[in-house]
């Protein structure tokens, strides 16, 4: 193309764009929408009627287009044709319509009129979009026909303004007809027009429900873990429950089932004995077979010793437990004895003797006594110096009447002196472990601070228990480091330690002449006799408290004081003092016996003819009394008697 060609093709657009111009403003707007056959004859003008539309390819204004043009221009540009690029440049160089999102964008609501307006506007972009869309489209296939690619492009420019202005009116008219918000529907049609919508998701042949491989394999390796755990859980549990069921079989079956008891002898004697505890595990050692159900009644059979403590220097508590490691086999409430049968070097037959439990029935696994050693005492001597960890110990428990759980008075007076402590400390025991609401005045007297048994934890408890107030004499604390009180109980001392100490329940154990000299001071201060319990230990016998038991007044007095007894069918003559149960034994006549002391009733047989002298009768009932029982560690004749034994 020519120099000359080119500035003709200029100056052409110009007046072509200006012939536009004039166009628009002199027509209506409403020109604009052209029915589809004026619109097509435009395009064809060869195929129109008049003479206005046939251009010859002789006229000389299109010799002048063409100037300098090669010589196949004529071919390549019809006459329809050259009128159709003039149409489709005059909307070229048209100014460009104004968007309708704009408007959108700023609308709340709408009114009726506004509907209005706006589906006139978006209808009129629709038809200018379309009529754009098949300009575009025609002139496309022109040039395609003849590879122009220069009106290719400024075709595909056609097509796309028109599918703007299509789409513009679309969103106009959806947003009003459609009842949907304008504002949303225009940051929509935005957005598109700005690529910033979300890209659809592709759809990857790599990945499994969406996750990628390695999200796949962590999944996977998180659900093996849970599977397993699950499993593992519910194999504990089943576990759990057969154990369970083991253990309450097992003690069904050592409960009933005939067992062999194992000799001491089978047990090492040097076994360490030391201010700890020398646990032992669970051996061979089977109880025997009993006289009575778990943890109810009285228990028959044989305990292992399982620790052997040091409290002071001539005391030592001994712990006793099921050999198997089970729950021992009875109940006790707190100050109640057991009673131990030994065989003891030297003694012809089997020795009886009752302790005090100092454990709390809280305790379920084991027992504990302690047992201070008497220098002519053949049963302590036996337990401090022959009895190691591990033996086995025949015992009869519980037995006595002396205890206190804390059920029939809201507040307790402990009294205690020397090795009494014993009962004393199991009811403070249990009171403090089942946090009992009520006071606990603890009263002790001993010889010194060398003699203080359980002095580390009384402190403890007293510390931790605010209702527990402990009160504690020496009687010879001369040369000692002792601050405290000093001397033996007196009523100023105990009326200032316990208030209203007349209304309160006291429990006394110790040495026979210091249980009666408290005892006197209790009545003193008001207590009445009914409220003063008391439990004896050592070789004195408390003070008489019962009368004379007369089972046949008439009966003539009779010096030799004859004890027959009825059921073994033997008699001895009773010495100055001494007991039917001091007969029944030198005759081997077996009565149950435990504290000899006259509190237990384990001794307790019928009287059938003669008359005694008892000084203690705590262990009886009075029904016991009214029947003719008698104690027999306490009966002594003054008749002829005759016992059920």
């Amino acid at each position: 193309m020519t120099r000359g060609s080119k500035r003709a093709s200029i100056i052409h657009r110009y007046c072509v764009i200006l012939n536009v111009v004039l166009f628009f403003v002199i027509i209506n707007a409403h020109a604009q929408q052209q029915t589809e056959d004026s619109e097509h004859a435009s395009h064809h003008p060869e195929a129109a009627n008049g003479p206005s539309v046939a251009v010859s390819t002789d006229s000389p204004a299109l010799a002048n287009q063409v100037e300098g043009q090669p010589g196949n221009a004529n071919a390549m540009m019809g006459p329809g044709m050259a009128k159709g690029m003039d149409k489709m440049m005059e909307k070229m160089g048209a100014p460009k319509p104004k968007d309708l999102y704009p408007t959108l964008m700023r609308m709340q609501s709408t009114t009726p009129e506004q509907r209005d307006s706006i589906l006139g506007k978006a209808s009129a972009r629709m038809q200018q979009g379309s009529e754009q869309l098949t300009t575009g489209f025609e002139s496309l296939a022109r040039a395609a026909a003849v590879d122009d690619y220069t009106q290719m492009q400024v075709a595909v420019e056609t097509v796309k303004e028109g599918i703007a202005h299509f789409d513009s009116g679309l969103a106009a008219k959806r947003a009003i007809q459609d009842g949907q918000d304008p504002r949303r529907v225009a940051l929509t049609w935005f957005k598109s027009q700005m690529n910033l919508l979300p890209s659809s998701p592709v759809n990857d042949s790599s990945t499994l429900f969406g996750m990628t491989p390695f999200h796949t394999a962590v999944m996977l390796v998180l659900l093996i873990f849970t599977v397993v755990m699950v499993y593992v859980y519910g194999f504990k549990m089943r576990r759990a429950a057969a154990l369970l069921e083991e253990l309450r079989s097992t003690e069904t079956a050592s409960a009933s089932a005939p067992t062999k008891q194992t000799s001491p002898n089978e047990i090492p004697t040097n076994a360490p004995v030391g201010t700890d505890a020398v646990l032992i595990p669970a051996t061979a050692h089977v109880l025997p077979s009993t006289t009575m159900s778990p943890r109810k009644g009285v228990y028959s059979g044989s305990m292992q010793v399982t620790g052997i403590f040091h409290e002071t220097h001539d005391v030592k508590t001994f712990r006793l437990a099921s050999a198997d490691g089970q729950v021992i086999p009875f109940s006790f409430e707190p100050g109640q004895f057991v009673t131990f049968t030994l065989t003891i070097d030297g003694v012809e037959k089997p020795v009886k003797r009752s302790y005090t439990i100092a454990s709390s029935p809280t305790e379920q696994y084991y027992f504990e006594v302690t047992i201070k050693r008497e220098e002519f005492g053949v049963v302590s001597r036996h337990m401090h110096d022959v009895v190691n960890v591990g033996d086995t110990l025949s015992i009869k428990a519980p037995g006595g009447k002396f205890y206190f759980n804390g059920q029939d008075a809201s507040s307790v007076v402990l009294i205690s002196g020397g090795v009494g402590i014993t009962p004393m400390m199991s009811a403070v025991r249990y009171l403090t472990t089942t946090c009992w609401d009520g006071d606990i005045y603890f009263l002790f007297c001993t010889r010194t601070s060398n003699d203080f048994i359980f002095e580390q934890e009384l402190k403890y408890l007293q510390a931790r228990h605010p209702r527990l107030k402990v009160l504690v004499s020496m009687t010879q604390a001369d040369g000692t480091s002792w601050m405290g009180p000093q001397g033996r109980f007196s009523s100023a001392l105990i009326n200032e330690f316990v208030p209203d100490i007349a209304l309160k329940t006291a429990h006394i154990c110790g040495p026979p002449a210091m249980m009666d000299a408290t005892k006197d001071i209790l009545s003193e201060l008001g207590m009445p006799e009914a409220n003063i319990k008391t439990e004896a230990f050592g070789g004195a016998s408390p003070k008489k408290t019962a009368t004379k038991t007369e089972v046949a007044p008439n009966t003539p007095v009779n010096n030799t004081r004859q004890v027959r007894f009825s059921l073994s069918n033997a008699q001895a003559q009773a010495g100055t003092d001494e007991t039917v149960l001091d007969v029944a034994d030198g005759l081997d006549v077996d009565i149950e016996n435990s504290c000899r002391a006259g509190s237990c009733g384990s001794c307790k047989v019928k009287l059938l003819r003669g008359d005694v002298d008892m000084e203690v009768d705590d262990g009886l009932e009075p029904e016991d009394r009214v029947s003719g029982y008698i104690l027999a560690c306490q009966a002594i004749p003054k008749t002829d008697v005759e016992v059920e034994a």
